[in-house]
Formats: C-alpha cells, sequence, structure tokens
C-alpha cells in the first residue's frame, strides 16, 4: 500500500518567503557577492540583488502579475536571468524555464502549455526565428548594467522601495520546469514554494552549507536540479553562487584558481573528462574546494576512486528527480563510494516488487519516495495536472537498500535486461567493464535473442594511449561475471551517446546496434 503525506507533514519546517531570504542576506551580507559570473567576471553583492528583486516586485504589479501567474524567462546563464529567477518568485508568480538549445523544437507547444503572462528574451535571441509566438507579452530583457528598452531598462523606472508583501501562499507555484528528453515530450514540473524551500533546507543541512561557500554552478538554470543543488541553497544561507553558461575543459581549472570555490557541481561526463588528460598539477588543482559533488547520471566506482586518487578531493554523490528533490545524498565527510547515500530530509524511502510489495534491505526493486520535497504536479502537453504532492512517486529507477540505510541505484526499471527470465542490471555490466584500465566509459543495453528473448550488447569507449578489442573485454568480462551476464556483443566506439543532460542513452545505442546489426 502506498504511503502518504497528511498536509501539516508537507510544510517545511521555519518556512521563509523567498523576499525574507533576499532580505536577511542583504542585512547580513550587504557587499558580500551574492552572484558572481564565471565567463567575465561580473557580480552582484547581496544588497544589489536585493534591491532588484524588489523593482522586479514592482514591475510584476505594474504588469498586473498576481500568484500563480507564469513568466517565462528563456537563455542562458547569466546575472539577468537570475535576477529574474530570484525577482519573479520574491514578488510571488511563477518562474517558468525552458532549455532553448535542447527543446527548441518542442517550445512553441511548451510555451502553450505554459500560457505565460509574459515572456522574457536574452537579448540575442529571436522570437521569430525560434517560433516563439502565442500567449504571453514578449520582451527582450538587456542587461542590468546597460542600454537598451528591455526588462533591464523598465526596472531602472521602477522604485527599490518600499518592499512588497509577496503575493503568494506556501502551496502556490515557484517554478515550473520541464523534464529532459529530447525524443520523448518533456514533462512540466510544478513546484511550489513550499518543497523547494524543503530541498533548499535538504542541501544545507547534507552538506553543511553556510555562508562561508561559494557554489560553481555550469549546469543550465533551465534544469530544475541546479535550482535545487545550487541556486536555492545559496539563497537559504548566503552563501556566493558563482556560475558559468557551461562547462568549459579549458577554462575550468582557471575558474578553481581565480574565484576559489568551495563547492563544485559536477556530472559524470565532466568527471570522464577530467579523467582523461589530468594536467601536471593534478593533485594541487582542487586546492580550497570542499568537495565536488556529482549526480543525473550514475558514476561507476572505479571512476569514483580513480578521480579521488588524481585530483586528491572528495566526490560526493547524490540522487534526484526533477519531481522528486533530492531523494538520498551522501554527507562529503562520510561519502560511501557506489551508493547515493541516505535518503533525504523529509524523504521516507520504500523499494517496492513489481506487485507494490515492500522489499527487505538487500533486494532488488523499484524505489519509492514519499516527501515534502515533491513537487505539486505534472503539466502535461493537453494541459491538465497530475498531482504529486503528498503521494507515494515511483521513480522508475531499481535499486537496493543496504543494512545501514545507504541507496544503491542499480538502473532504470525500463532499461532492465531480461534474459531467459532473468533480470540484468545494465549498471553491473557497465561497473565490470569500467574496471578495465583501458575503459573510459561503457554503456551496455538489451538486444533480440532468437532464444532468450533478450541479449546483452555493450558499447565501450577507450582512455586515450591504449589499445583495447573486444575479445579483451570478453576475456575479462568473464573472469568477473557469470556466463548469462557476460556481453555477447561487445564494440569499440568513439562515442557513446549521451542526452543533453549528461546520461547514457541506451536506447539511442540501441537503435544504432539495430540499425547496423539488427538485419545481419
Amino acid at each position: 500500500m502506498t504511503d502518504t503525506l497528511a498536509p501539516t507533514d508537507l510544510v517545511p519546517d521555519g518556512y521563509r518567503t523567498v523576499a525574507e531570504q533576499l532580505q536577511t542576506n542583504a542585512a547580513a551580507r550587504g557587499d558580500a557577492p551574492a552572484l558572481i559570473s564565471a565567463d567575465d567576471g561580473r557580480a552582484l553583492s547581496w544588497e544589489a540583488l536585493y534591491h532588484l528583486t524588489i523593482r522586479v516586485g514592482h514591475l510584476m504589479r505594474a504588469m498586473g502579475i498576481g500568484a500563480n501567474d507564469r513568466i517565462a524567462v528563456l537563455g542562458e546563464n547569466s546575472l539577468e536571468n537570475l535576477v529574474l529567477y530570484y525577482g519573479i518568485q520574491a514578488y510571488g508568480a511563477t518562474y517558468c524555464t525552458i532549455n532553448v538549445e535542447v527543446n527548441r523544437h518542442h517550445l512553441l507547444e511548451m510555451l502553450q502549455r505554459l500560457q505565460p503572462k509574459a515572456v522574457f528574451l536574452q537579448e540575442d535571441l529571436d522570437s521569430d526565428a525560434l517560433g516563439v509566438g502565442g500567449p504571453g507579452t514578449r520582451i527582450h530583457y538587456g542587461a542590468f548594467d546597460g542600454d537598451g528598452d528591455g526588462v533591464f531598462a523598465m526596472l531602472d523606472s521602477m522604485p527599490d522601495h518600499p518592499v512588497i508583501d509577496p503575493v503568494n501562499d506556501l502551496e502556490d507555484r515557484s517554478v515550473i520546469s520541464f523534464t529532459s528528453g529530447t525524443s520523448a515530450q518533456p514533462k512540466g514540473v510544478l513546484h511550489c514554494f513550499s518543497n523547494y524551500y524543503a530541498i533548499a533546507q535538504h542541501q544545507r543541512e547534507r552538506w553543511s552549507i553556510t555562508a562561508n561557500d561559494r557554489i560553481l554552478e555550469f549546469r543550465s538554470f533551465s534544469w530544475a536540479s541546479a535550482h535545487m543543488l545550487s541556486l536555492n541553497p545559496a539563497l537559504l544561507t548566503g552563501a556566493t553562487l558563482l556560475f558559468a553558461k557551461r562547462f568549459s575543459r579549458s577554462r575550468f581549472l582557471g575558474w578553481i584558481k581565480a574565484f576559489r570555490p568551495s563547492i563544485i557541481i559536477a556530472v559524470p561526463t565532466v568527471v570522464n573528462l577530467l579523467l582523461e588528460s589530468p594536467p601536471a598539477d593534478a593533485a594541487t588543482a582542487f586546492d580550497g574546494v570542499r568537495f565536488v559533488s556529482c549526480s543525473t547520471a550514475p558514476l561507476m566506482p572505479e571512476q569514483h576512486r580513480q578521480f579521488e586518487n588524481t585530483y586528491g578531493v572528495r566526490l560526493v554523490q547524490l540522487y534526484g528527480m526533477s519531481e522528486g528533490g533530492v531523494v538520498c545524498a551522501n554527507y562529503p565527510e562520510t561519502r560511501r563510494i557506489g551508493s547515493v547515500g541516505r535518503p533525504g530530509l523529509y524523504h521516507t524511502i520504500t523499494i517496492r516488487d513489481p506487485e507494490g510489495k515492500a522489499l527487505p534491505p538487500g533486494e532488488v526493486g523499484e524505489i519509492e519516495t514519499v516527501s515534502a520535497q515533491h513537487a505539486q504536479a505534472y503539466l502535461h502537453a493537453d494541459g491538465t495536472l497530475e498531482p504529486i504532492r503528498g503521494g507515494g512517486l515511483k521513480s522508475g529507477d531499481i535499486g537496493y537498500l543496504d543494512e545501514n540505510g545507504f541507496l544503491i541505484v542499480t538502473g532504470r526499471a525500463r532499461d532492465v535486461i531480461i534474459r531467459g527470465g532473468v533480470n540484468i542490471a545494465p549498471l553491473e555490466i557497465d561497473a565490470v567493464l569500467m574496471t578495465h584500465a583501458a575503459v573510459a566509459e561503457a554503456a551496455t543495453f538489451g538486444i533480440p535473442d532468437p532464444v532468450y528473448g533478450e541479449g546483452v550488447a555493450s558499447w565501450v569507449t577507450g582512455m586515450p594511449g591504449h589499445t583495447l578489442t573486444p575479445e579483451d573485454l570478453a576475456i575479462h568480462c568473464a573472469a568477473h561475471l557469470p556466463d548469462a551476464k557476460c556481453p555477447k556483443h561487445i564494440e569499440i566506439v568513439d562515442e557513446i551517446p549521451k542526452n543533453d543532460r549528461g546520461k547514457i542513452d541506451r536506447n539511442a545505442a540501441r537503435a544504432s546496434w539495430e540499425a547496423v546489426w539488427g538485419n545481419r
């Protein structure tokens, strides 16, 4: 039976509005940097940010915006985007975000789904070329410290006092984001002020974030994960948010030296890139960094150990969902390699079998969670809402809890390979392949088998300067896996397909295999 939460259990302890958090940081932190752009060095202090968000509130009121009214903001990571992110929510309206680059072919439909009152666009985005039509007033937002006639020029005419009391309630919608996905239609996820605050509290508790921290974020602000791991925790704690438009392999280590982050938010793709060609000063490259986080996609234990041994900095895994918050996370001081950590703040996790029965520690099943961190609802393409908050949320991932309460994710339920009635988790095969010294990445997936229903295939990329053959890998797998789990088809490839979030796209790999080998 699925667990549920009473309405009182959905309210996080000590809730404060976005406006109150900004005001507290302005009073306590003053001229200390709130936001720093690693790309160009531009910065805003907490006091300056606070006064800009007050102006945003006055603009919202002048535009007749109310609680749950939607403002779509389209653009890259920038100071301007962040001012709008915090300012729209401080007023109490709903900030809506879409990754324009990834979802260009879905953009018009997504905006129609959102029905925004206004669409604020980055200066160099051509709304006509993007096909941005339909609902909402379209305004380029310009630069907060430049000339022009966009949103920030309008803010110049707005007062920075008095503070407008937020128009929202706890369960009103703070942010609407979209799940990743380029082939399937992305789901809209409606977050409320309450669940976003609960997530920020979790990050403060799990990572011991204080005002002295500098958090480096280079993932897109259009993903809820960036809000959860960096934007909102920085607001709650008064920490400095250091950001870039995207990861740059050539500039990354320079950012560390120049801006001295104490926490770096990363993904497995970045870990792999840094392992391909470590610099001569690798052992000191992360001086001053407390830890590097890793999420969004699974990280193999061998990669984890190699990174820590090479760079001398802790790598801390966590596990979350756009609609579910931060489900599990490791504490940096006690991180466990191979696990995404223990259940997050306000989270109750149950592992269930296909019939819905709760499983004991050590048994593999689908991960289900009940939490105050859960988003409010899905927004489907036809405009209907599917409630999430208050009940059990099936993750679509499989895994198990060990005897100490650590969660080990073994894969996606839809990726499980069923060979002759035996369930095989692709991540288990990937992990074995990754222990080979010449392997950089691996992706295992199911392929048709006339006898067993499905067979096991793996694509592998090699480390620079190493020679790698399918025969070598077959021998390696045979030494570590039972025969039923050994890949029967191994191919060395230049690149493993990934989606926009850096996750291995097993469906794309399978489709490519079928295009080449399916009819042979």
